[in-house]
């Protein structure tokens, strides 16, 4: 694929998401574009903001403000739907972001805010800004466009604007096509450690004897590793430490104790960090550069040395002193996804992270990507072609499956994979929390609302999640349902902006709509009938009418309200005041409601079927692995011992006969217990 391939494929993505109505392109781009740098871990989260004063020269389209990290983020966009991709000159920046500081500056004067119509929700932003200008201490400014940068673009420096400390990015539509065409799901970090220290920093090789991971020993100067956060932020922290870290937040008090009263003991008193990297680059014994350095473990360390540094700058804290030990892992980039996933798990054990195995390996996610390849859903509007909701378990999966393919067989994938139809993870969640009656965990964004459902699968600080309570829950009738909720959820999404009420907060209108619904459906003690959804792949006119009039209900509620109207939804007292609202159902949609009878059969249904499928699975699984491998696996477990003798017995049925259906989950139970202890087969 060529890089104007790439941007033709990207804008057919953004009309088709953004509906029939051209003129919500340029917010759907907006949208578009803060997902990929929410997935990117540029952004934490963000809220739309769309504000547009051209004689003043004034502009917003998307803003966050971390109040821990006292970091603003101000996004602006330049967007045309010219179908040839343009340039974009220095200059053509320069009045972007220009216009952007405008806003931020304009915005420390109270008459700014006052002066804009409370409605909408520039209004909230600029009101924030005022309020909170004291507890700022940086600005991300960055400049979000379809165009591609001139090659004679000069880079915009970091600076000071009116006393505040500023960073200036610039996300083209050449920098997404080239993190693309590399194959890789983020944006390469290569750190120049001669930046800090001239000669680079002193480190121990400690090999392991591993061809797939070698590993090094070296202690990280504190400023250093403050400085590196401040630079990339959560763009180190593997995912699992970056979603543990959003739970627990704040400084950690006996990191902060160490660094101010006594930093020539950190080195002694702290665990350190476990981290990895692509590559690292030597000159004799000084590590000097290190490519996509990712924390798998010490990420609380890290947050808080970078935290401490910024909050007590009246008290000039030096971190000349502190210095952290470090074990980094150099990983074959062939096995990245199947290796670090591992070493985090190990690394946080005793942290107990939130949710620490419930990413792309986890068997759920594993299950909903099997049910997205294998069923095909209904074909719609008298075509006769079926197609699959195609769930990207890992980012960039969709992208990545097509990458070789001829083009034959990629337009071939494409009318059975339509890009409209992927889901990524984080989709998932917004789409069961939203029905779970969560909306205020889906308003604190995609990383944040993820984590939380997380924890609702796989469960926490020791008690058991859904998945293994009932994991014959999540079956084919479950995927079902869950296209139906992806099907309601994105009617809205693109439906929103043409009413004439709209005036913005289309992310929380969406999904307190949707758990306003689901509620209203409970307390008549009915059910959704997802199924009539899913073999129609859309709405009723009915149950569209009866959404789009709730909307205007949630959007009159949540933007009556003193407070700033997109953290108003983020807290459980806004959700708690949707739910007492007295709405009525249309008779319409309360005919199209199941009672609860037909509801639990077809659970039931589901159940022993998915308990069926499960059990062939595993008998099929048992016979693929082979009779050598179960001849091996019984070989080590005698000369090691640590398998019992009627857990050897399960084994000898693996290969010498072929094992029953009840048998298979025991022989698989075994091998998990095996592999755990140490078990190997080449």
């Amino acid at each position: 694929m060529t890089e104007e391939d790439y941007y033709q494929d990207f804008m057919q993505d953004v009309y088709a998401r953004s509906g029939a109505e051209e003129n919500f392109s340029e917010v759907k781009f907006t949208e578009v574009m803060c997902d990929f740098l929410v997935e990117q871990a540029i952004l934490e989260s963000y809220d739309l903001a769309y504000h547009k004063q051209t004689k003043q020269g004034v502009r917003l389209d998307a803003w966050n403000y971390n109040k821990e990290k006292q970091t603003l983020n101000l996004l602006v966009t330049d967007f045309s739907p010219e179908p040839e991709m343009r340039s974009l000159t220095t200059a053509d920046a320069d009045t972007c972001i220009r216009r952007l500081e405008r806003f931020f500056a304009n915005s420390l004067n109270d008459s700014f805010f006052r002066s804009l119509e409370e409605a909408f929700p520039a209004h909230g932003v600029a009101r924030d800004i005022f309020e909170n200008s004291k507890n700022i201490a940086r600005i991300e400014f960055c400049l979000l466009t379809n165009a591609k940068l001139s090659e004679r673009f000069k880079s915009i420096k970091r600076s000071e604007k009116e006393g505040y400390e500023c960073s200036y990015d610039i996300w083209d539509i050449g920098r997404r096509w080239r993190i693309f065409d590399s194959g890789k799901e983020k944006e390469d970090i290569v750190i120049d450690l001669t930046d800090f220290v001239d000669s680079g920093i002193p480190c121990l090789p400690a090999f392991t004897g591993s061809d797939v991971c070698k590993s090094y020993l070296l202690a990280l100067p504190g400023d250093l590793l403050a400085t590196i956060y401040d630079r990339y932020g959560e763009r180190l922290l593997e995912q699992n430490v970056r979603t543990f870290l959003q739970f627990r937040g704040g400084v950690n008090k006996g990191i902060r104790n160490t660094i101010q009263n006594e930093p020539d003991m950190f080195f002694a008193y702290n665990n350190g960090l476990t981290v990895t990297a692509e590559s690292v680059e030597f000159s004799e014994n000084m590590m000097q550069s290190i490519t996509n350095m990712q924390i798998v473990n010490g990420g609380q360390t890290t947050a808080s040395l970078f935290m401490t540094k910024r909050l007590d700058k009246e008290k000039k804290v030096d971190l000349s002193k502190v210095h952290i030990q470090v074990k980094l892992s150099v990983i074959d980039p062939d096995k990245v996804d199947e290796v670090v996933p591992e070493i985090s798990k190990c690394a946080n054990t005793q942290n107990k992270v939130n949710a620490a195995d419930f990413f792309s390996n986890h068997p759920f996610h594993r299950r909903i990507e099997d049910f997205s390849r294998r069923i095909l859903a209904p074909s719609v509007d008298g075509s006769l072609v079926e197609t699959h909701w195609y769930y990207e378990r890992a980012r960039g999966q969709y992208a990545n499956q097509q990458a070789k393919m001829s083009d034959r067989d990629k337009k071939k994938f494409l009318i059975q994979n339509p890009k409209p139809q992927m889901f990524t993870k984080t989709d998932l969640a917004k789409y069961e929390n939203s029905f779970a009656l969560r909306p205020d965990f889906v308003s604190k964004g995609a990383q944040w609302n993820f984590g939380k459902f997380a924890e609702r699968i796989s469960g926490k600080d020791g008690n058991t999640g859904m998945w293994d309570k009932n994991e014959s829950h999540f079956n084919e009738l479950y995927f079902k349902r869950l296209i139906a909720k992806a099907i309601i959820f994105r009617f809205l999404d693109k439906n929103l902006m043409a009413q004439k009420w709209y005036s913005g907060y289309k992310a929380n209108i969406v999904t307190y709509t949707l758990a306003k619904f689901a509620q209203m459906v409970s307390d008549k003690h009915k059910y959704i009938d997802f199924m009539a959804i899913w073999k129609t792949q859309k709405l009723s006119s009915a149950l569209e009418s009866q959404l789009l009039s709730l909307a205007k209900i949630i959007n009159d509620t949540i933007t009556d309200t003193e407070l700033n109207v997109t953290q108003y939804c983020k807290q459980q007292a806004c959700w708690q005041r949707i739910e007492k609202l007295s709405t009525t159902l249309s008779p319409d949609v309360l005919q199209e409601l199941l009672e609860s009878e037909e509801n639990d059969d077809r659970e039931k249904d589901a159940k022993r079927g998915q308990k069926i499928l499960k059990g062939i699975e595993a008998q099929v699984y048992v016979f693929e692995k082979g009779q050598q491998y179960w001849i091996a696996m019984i070989e080590w477990g005698d000369s090691t011992g640590i398998l019992l003798d009627s857990e050897i017995s399960f084994l000898t049925a693996a290969y010498k006969t072929t094992a029953t259906e009840k048998q298979c989950p025991q022989i698989m139970r075994i091998e998990q217990r095996a592999l755990s202890e140490g078990f190997h087969h080449k």
